[in-house]
């Protein structure tokens, strides 16, 4: 043989022995044969990307998925639920160990969410005792509802209100605090009844006022577990939470999308708003307290909605907007929605809503944000009487002029610039502790 040949043997032979020390190598750093218990979890893991995988027929057959901004909309508000309730299913779902979630919140906004709101929700079961501290002094209103659970993991028909209390009800001290307990013994002082089936309760704190930030210290603890170690999480559990989150994220979707084609596009004729209605305590996850009042906008870019609303006697009143996925628009960096403490009142004791994508240069303007069409949503809360005769009406934005009191103040593009301004700024405060 060959010297050539002898080199190219040993340089086969070194290659076959380093390729098989690679293969040893990778075997003893990354070889990891599954069990079982383990290939079970893995299929849990597929069927959990399938069912996100899904979310993409949800999104393209809505009906009022007409164009690539609204598909794209659709697919962000279809990522911003997933996330919220992926957090809300693996770290804050547990009732023997509560924690308050703020959902809605800056990101995942849902329903009609209500910009003035500063949510907060926490998961119990009837048969624990909880204890509830927090703070009223800078909101209009906090409302406490106990919930048998949420919509989107439970057949609307099933879903019902367990008890329910609002903050004039509450006894606080001199500076705003109180303590609330809840469980299925009554208790002396504030307490909130709990039932075999009580799931979730949703704290609704309303601040008219962005500029009050400070929303004081708010705590809720299981009297049942507390100081007892909360165990690890099981593999189960873990999973059933991803399943469960990415299928909530999708039967929400499809409730909500059934929900504006059927109350919005079906029911109601574009442009007008409806007279407030009492919230119906059966109604899935309603707000016991309030009257609401819905319409359906649909404009072109010179036109604008007035929708005349009289003054009520309420601790509360809001008017907002929301896109066609049901989710307020940038309520920040748009004057999408006004309150009591915002709204300007003209002589005659009306409020004029002008809905417009043009800024009119009236202090009540509803900015659409951009979109052609969506939702109206008001609300009258905790109200000694709730207002009637709503009227609304589309007119040219160029007539507005002539078309409301002589003596409504005008606004400035610098004006509205500084007002814009304020409300970003108090949005940052607000969220400064994140999400």
């Amino acid at each position: 043989m060959s010297s050539q040949s002898k080199r190219r043997q040993c340089i086969g032979y070194g290659f076959v022995a380093f390729a098989a020390g690679v293969i040893i190598l990778y075997i003893g750093l990354f070889w990891n044969p599954q069990d079982a218990e383990q290939e079970a979890i893995n299929t849990a893991w597929h069927e959990f990307a399938h069912e996100v995988a899904e979310l993409t027929t949800t999104v393209q057959r809505a009906p009022f998925n007409q164009d690539d901004q609204t598909a794209a909309d659709g697919y962000r508000h279809a990522a911003r639920l997933l996330s919220t309730f992926l957090a809300d299913a693996t770290d804050f779902s547990d009732p023997n160990y509560p924690q308050f979630t703020r959902f809605p919140n800056a990101v995942a906004r849902i329903g009609w969410d209500n910009p003035d709101n500063l949510y907060l929700s926490f998961r119990v079961r009837g048969d624990h005792e909880y204890r509830l501290r927090g703070n009223v002094r800078n909101f209009d209103l906090v409302t406490f509802v106990v919930y048998n659970g949420v919509i989107g993991r439970k057949p609307v028909w099933k879903l019902r209100t367990i008890s329910r209390l609002a903050s004039p009800d509450l006894d606080v001290d001199a500076d705003g605090n109180f303590a609330l307990t809840l469980s299925a013994e009554p208790q002396h002082g504030n307490w909130l009844p709990l039932t075999p089936e009580a799931s979730v309760v949703i704290v609704r704190r309303i601040v008219s006022d962005w500029e009050l930030t400070d929303p004081g210290v708010w705590e809720v603890v299981n009297l049942t577990t507390l100081g007892r170690g909360a165990p690890r999480a099981t593999p189960e559990s873990i999973m059933a939470g991803l399943q469960g989150a990415a299928e909530h994220a999708r039967s929400l979707r499809t409730l909500l999308t059934i929900g504006h084609r059927l109350v919005f596009q079906l029911r109601l004729s574009p442009n007008e708003m409806s007279d407030p209605v009492a919230s119906n305590t059966d109604f899935p996850m309603s707000e016991p307290f309030q009257a609401v009042s819905r319409g359906y906008f649909k404009l072109e870019s010179d036109e604008a909605l007035i929708v005349e609303v009289p003054v009520a006697d309420c601790a509360y009143t809001g008017f907002q907007l929301a896109n066609p996925w049901m989710e307020s628009p940038d309520y920040g960096s748009h004057q999408t929605s006004l309150n009591h403490a915002t709204v300007h009142v003209d002589a005659d004791q009306r409020i004029r809503y002008v809905v417009s994508e043009q800024d009119p240069g009236t202090p009540n303007w509803i900015d659409t944000a951009g979109y052609k069409e969506g939702s109206l949503f008001a609300r009258w809360s905790y109200c000694s009487e709730d207002p009637s005769a709503i009227t609304s009406r589309v007119v040219q934005v160029a007539d507005l002029p002539d078309l409301v009191p002589t003596d409504t103040p005008r606004v400035s593009p610098e004006e509205r610039a500084r007002i814009i301004a304020s409300r970003q700024l108090a949005l940052s405060r607000r969220y400064a502790g994140g999400l």
